[in-house]
């Protein structure tokens, strides 16, 4: 059981996790007690998202798709809106962004940006939008286990590209990767080995996937000093972008 929430194109957008092992789903609308068939249009595992769809036409009587948004700046507030356990009406619950950074996203054991909001996001939460000034700022998936009142929501830019593959070509196209593993180079012992002076500053290549573009072009025991024309720290970190565990390059900022 999940939440989700209309967008354009007479379309639902939920959780890939709330679907993931579905023989069949029902959605009904808030405040109505009838349920409709609905078929599995698209799903993203990676990203944890899921488009369905209703043929059903009166299941789209007085409904308006939302509007998405941007990504909302730290200590901004945001409503995360669903049907978590414990009650049978809908929930309104307020948190404030306390991080925006590359996040495991457990469904899909994959990196990727993410939103942390000090509001808990609960069983039955899942899919439901993060409202802020009326539009959607995000889509809440998962918690933090063992603590309190820390949740997660999916970024707009996330649910962009998603959302845009998926009209652009049918299906789902995932999201692209480098297709290396890189390792810090703070080791003094380590940068003296690869002849490291002090000016430079990068990580070392230390695994390549042969199947990706990157295996034609960087070899294993590669030092990447810049990735267009930013310079990479010695912990992977830089302006704009981080490399983060194996084969994924995340843009902290991306600049539209």
């Amino acid at each position: 059981m999940g939440s989700g929430f209309v967008i354009h194109g007479k379309r639902i957008l939920t959780n890939a996790h709330v679907v993931a092992d579905h023989t069949f789903v029902l959605v009904r609308k808030h405040g109505s007690p009838t349920k409709y068939r609905a078929q599995v249009q698209a799903v993203g595992h990676e990203c944890d998202l899921a488009i369905l769809a209703v043929e059903n036409e009166e299941f789209w009587e007085g409904v308006n798709p939302l509007e998405l948004g941007d990504i909302p700046f730290l200590q901004e507030a945001v409503a995360v809106v669903g049907y978590p356990q414990g009650g049978d009406n809908i929930s309104v619950t307020k948190g404030v962004v306390s991080r925006v950074e590359p996040t495991q996203y457990v469904h899909g054991a994959t990196q990727l940006m993410a939103i942390q909001i000090d509001a808990a996001i609960n069983p039955g939460n899942s899919g439901g939008p993060a409202i802020m000034a009326k539009k959607v700022v995000g889509v809440a998936f998962q918690n933090l286990s063992g603590a309190e009142n820390i949740g997660y929501i999916i970024p707009v830019p996330v649910i962009k590209h998603f959302i845009t593959g998926v009209e652009e070509s049918g299906k789902y196209v995932g999201f692209c990767s480098l297709g290396l593993s890189c390792q810090p180079t703070e080791n003094v012992q380590l940068r003296n080995y690869f002849q490291m002076r002090k000016d430079m500053t990068g990580v070392l290549v230390s695994k390549i996937n042969p199947l990706s573009d990157a295996h034609k072009i960087l070899k294993k025991d590669d030092i990447i000093l810049a990735f267009d024309g930013v310079p990479i720290a010695n912990d992977g970190t830089g302006k704009y972008l981080q490399f983060i565990g194996s084969f994924c390059l995340v843009f902290l900022f991306v600049v539209t």
